[in-house]
């Protein structure tokens, strides 16, 4: 059991961490035709857009209440009756995802009791589903608001009694952030391979996969989970929850899916990824596709190739706590050493990482401690650049955001093939980083002076 260290500095000198309301936004950009609403200032979803944009480099629908000075004093809820009125009747959206920011929740907005005021108000848009989340910036991560959207939409979208059979063939996937669209297709070809239909929630490769899109621009999101799927998720055959944050969330689904629960902490060892095909083996009655057993094989293979530049490498990390979660156990399963590791706040699943102490803090704790205990490489988000160069580190961008790379966003890294290509990517980085010893030059070696020609010194050299 890992020891948390907390922090006592006044303030956080490069954050590792992202507010509530970034995670809840991520995670409703996975509904199909949805509009995340931020009930707070213009610039609570400005900086959101901005952070989102840079990640995924394209456009991000997001709209705002627009709280101003009077309002946050004398009460905002008439903000929030006009923005669903107005997105209802612009923009005919699916779904609606209200929720609040650090300013709504000092006020004391009660968000849920305005939407039934909604409600009674328009009934005309009773078929646009309404999803309230509270997600104050002042405690927690993105990670929290994230898994505070897919709670909520357990809670208030989910029947609360099991449904009878019906969906046999159905499958759900309820995923945490730590999954990328690459991530969440590379998973749903594997449901797809034993003859079942994934159910993914939220399904950001159909929303955020980088795919242009066609015709006209669209206000709200392109792609994502259907929200008939979502409201028949208790009648499917299984649910798997991938992400120790969604531990609530599975106990939810628990109460109200008639399939067994599994969860999974993530899909970067092979005994996760073992434990999740044979799961799909049993549901389904089908053996294992060609194809999934050769990209084990091909993981097999690239654990022996890359075995000698990673054992006793030391990997440092400053990220979530899922995140943290699925690098420590793959840097161990490999014979890789992890630590030093920063985390933003403590959460409940960090205590189960197996290393000695995580220390609760920011990018400049992560600077002292690498000055005391030195690391080859560092998984962190693109603000650690900086950091890495001072230590001549290689950085392996992970989280959010990441604005320095083309086509990040969706790297694959869970599963066979993720597992496999990133143990390419850090041999590779350590392979490159070895200093080769210098090429020994005899003192007796007779030297011939002859006419110089273009290439010869790198052809004899």
């Amino acid at each position: 059991m890992a020891e948390i260290i907390r922090n006592h500095k006044p303030l956080a000198v490069s954050p590792v961490k992202s507010g509530q309301p970034l995670g809840a936004i991520l995670a409703s950009l996975g509904i199909e035709h949805c509009m995340p609403l931020v009930h707070g200032a213009q610039g609570c979803s400005a900086f959101a857009k901005v952070f989102f944009i840079q990640h995924f480099h394209d456009p991000v629908p997001l709209q705002s209440t627009a709280m101003d000075p009077t309002s946050t004093i004398m009460g905002a809820d008439n903000n929030i009756l006009t923005a669903l009125s107005t997105l209802c009747q612009r923009n005919n959206p699916k779904a609606i995802v209200l929720l609040s920011t650090g300013l709504s929740e000092a006020q004391g907005s009660d968000i849920s009791r305005v939407v039934r005021e909604f409600r009674a108000d328009y009934p005309r848009y009773k078929n646009i589903a309404l999803l309230t989340v509270n997600t104050p910036d002042f405690y927690g991560t993105l990670e929290n608001g994230y898994s505070a959207v897919l709670e909520s939409i357990v809670e208030q979208w989910l029947p609360e009694k099991p449904q009878p059979a019906g969906r046999n063939r159905r499958v759900n996937l309820v995923v945490s952030h730590l999954l990328s669209p690459g991530d969440i297709e590379l998973l749903r070809g594997y449901v797809e391979a034993f003859g079942l239909q994934p159910v993914i929630l939220p399904d950001l490769s159909l929303s955020l996969d980088g795919h242009l899109a066609s015709g006209d621009f669209s206000p709200v999101t392109q792609g994502g989970t259907a929200q008939r799927l979502i409201e028949q998720m208790g009648q499917c055959l299984c649910t798997f929850v991938i992400g120790r944050s969604l531990s609530r969330t599975a106990a939810l689904l628990a109460q109200r899916c008639r399939g067994e629960v599994v969860s999974l902490p993530h899909m970067m060892t092979m005994a996760e990824c073992d434990r999740f095909i044979h799961q799909l083996k049993q549901i389904s009655g089908r053996e294992v596709p060609a194809w999934i057993e050769r990209q084990r094989g091909q993981l097999q293979d690239a654990m022996i190739d890359c075995h000698l530049w990673l054992q006793d490498v030391n990997i440092a990390m400053a990220a979530e706590g899922d995140l943290l979660a699925g690098w420590c156990d793959f840097a161990r399963s490999q014979g890789m050493r992890p630590g030093p590791i920063i985390a933003p706040v403590s959460q409940p699943g960090l205590q189960q990482l197996p290393v000695e102490r995580v220390v609760i803090g920011d990018l400049e704790d992560m600077q002292d401690l690498l000055c005391a205990t030195p690391a080859s490489l560092l998984v962190a988000n693109s603000h650690a650049a900086d950091l890495c160069e001072q230590f001549d580190m290689a950085l392996i961008r992970a989280g959010f955001p990441v604005y320095d790379r083309l086509g990040e966003f969706r790297r694959v890294r869970q599963g066979y093939a993720g597992i496999r290509d990133t143990l390419f990517e850090l041999a590779n980085i350590m392979r490159d980083r070895h200093h080769h010893m210098a090429v020994y030059r005899s003192p007796l070696r007779q030297h011939f002076v002859n006419t110089p020609v273009a290439g010869e010194d790198y052809a004899t050299s």
